[in-house]
């Protein structure tokens, strides 16, 4: 009966934790989630961004419009002269003409036109694609640093706390010996380095905090109160399956690619601008003079594609006068393909050293003595306190705790910060959205 007890007090107890622990996760994702949405509604280059989107589309439904049809009228006086025994006549609008044609591009022209607007709106939103994970990594990646450096703030704290509870253990004594005062004289002078420790770390929180509120269009004195910390060990990445995820999802490689697309578009355009378009429409003309002439029919336009000029110097006309465009859309086509081989090697090239970075990052966590080893090294440090006030220790051993508990902190909060920064890098560069790993 005990025993069932027992087991059913452990579960209970668990499954409190456990409930504890995913409410806790739940809770910095939701955090996270939040400063996300703040910085996706308050930065201004997100409006600028998706305001290319709607200037692309508007662009889009221009070239989708075919050309209206034009009017041209004519309306005057007409005077005709008649024989010897017929006398002149005259018309205040004895003529009249009156002409509606329609424009016809020449056949593909308006379709490339459309091809080119498309591709402009699937590069407006490749490009606000890119700011918003850009803006997600900045945000998740300041969030962590703010935390972590807030850690070790913590920890230095902590340490400064003690050292000064202990000289001012030592100078309360009434007869305070010389060995007290040197060792009083040795704690005052480890103080000085911890607190300049606090210094940095105050400056690197308040410059921390300064860009992510920047990014939350907030003041850069705004107070951030933000402790988040990872909980989750950080996943082992493939290198290789970075690479081939990057070339499918990575929106600066995607964006380049739609660049080709469109420079070739733009090569057929500019070939099909060397031939003329038409005008075709029905006309009537009016003639009254001593006789009513009047009529009508169809008229046709096109420009007339002489192949050159017989004047020296000048140059020919239709095709001819387009040489000069159609070698610039050749050469920006030429242009956009080694853009993408190049941005392929840049790519490349940054996945390999954020990689470098995070993997090392990550060996040194996993190659920690044990997982609590920052809570074994506060115990520690606050029973050298208890054993030099009871002199079991002396005051070296004592600082030299102290020291190894902060320099270990701190190598373990680097560590940490250095691996979450280059896992949300590596992840911007794939093109994967950072809510997407709960660390």
């Amino acid at each position: 009966m005990k025993r069932w007890l027992f087991l059913q007090l452990f579960f209970w107890l668990f499954l409190g934790w456990g409930l504890h622990r995913m409410e806790g996760a739940q809770n910095k994702q939701g955090l996270l989630k939040n400063l996300l949405d703040r910085g996706l509604s308050a930065d201004p280059s997100v409006r600028y961004f998706f305001m290319e989107i709607e200037a692309a589309k508007g662009q889009q439904i221009q070239a989708r419009l075919f050309p209206f049809p034009q009017f041209i009228g004519y309306i005057g006086p007409w005077s005709s002269g008649g024989s010897a025994s017929t006398p002149s006549a005259f018309s205040p609008y004895g003529y009249q003409l009156y002409q509606l044609y329609q424009p016809l591009p020449f056949p593909g022209k308006l379709k490339s036109r459309k091809e080119i607007a498309a591709l402009d709106r699937e590069i407006a939103e490749l490009i606000y694609k890119r700011y918003k994970l850009f803006l997600a990594f900045k945000i998740y990646s300041l969030a962590y640093s703010i935390g972590l450096t807030g850690e070790n703030l913590r920890v230095t704290q902590e340490i400064i706390e003690r050292i000064s509870a202990l000289i001012d253990f030592l100078s309360r004594r009434p007869k305070i010996g010389i060995q007290a005062l040197i060792e009083m004289r040795i704690l005052e002078g480890g103080l000085i380095g911890f607190l300049q420790n606090k210094r940095e770390l105050e400056q690197n929180l308040v410059s921390l905090k300064s860009q992510l509120n920047a990014f939350l269009n907030f003041s850069p004195s705004n107070p951030l109160s933000l402790d988040i910390l990872p909980d989750q060990p950080l996943p082992k990445l493939n290198f290789e399956e970075l690479k081939l995820f990057s070339l499918e999802h990575n929106p600066t490689l995607l964006i380049n690619e739609r660049l080709i697309r469109r420079a070739e578009k733009e090569l057929a355009l500019t070939k099909l601008n060397a031939y003329p378009d038409f005008t075709v429409g029905p006309f009537w003309e009016y003639n009254k003079g001593i006789n009513t002439d009047q009529g009508g029919g169809v008229t046709f336009t096109v420009g007339i594609p002489f192949s050159g000029s017989n004047v020296p110097g000048q140059a020919g006309f239709a095709w001819t006068t387009n040489k000069g465009n159609i070698i610039s859309a050749q050469a920006k086509l030429d242009q956009s393909r080694s853009l993408y081989k190049a941005t392929v090697q840049l790519i490349y090239g940054l996945l390999g050293s954020r990689f470098a970075v995070y993997e090392k990052a990550r060996e040194q966590l996993l190659d920690l003595p044990t997982e609590n080893i920052l809570g074994q090294l506060s115990k520690a440090a606050a029973m050298a306190e208890r054993q030099y006030r009871l002199g079991a220790i002396d005051v070296n051993r004592f600082l030299a705790v102290q020291r190894q508990y902060l320099a270990v902190t701190f190598a373990t909060r680097g560590a940490q910060m250095d691996a979450i920064s280059s896992l949300y890098e590596l992840q911007n560069i794939a093109g994967i959205d950072p809510s997407q790993t709960a660390l």
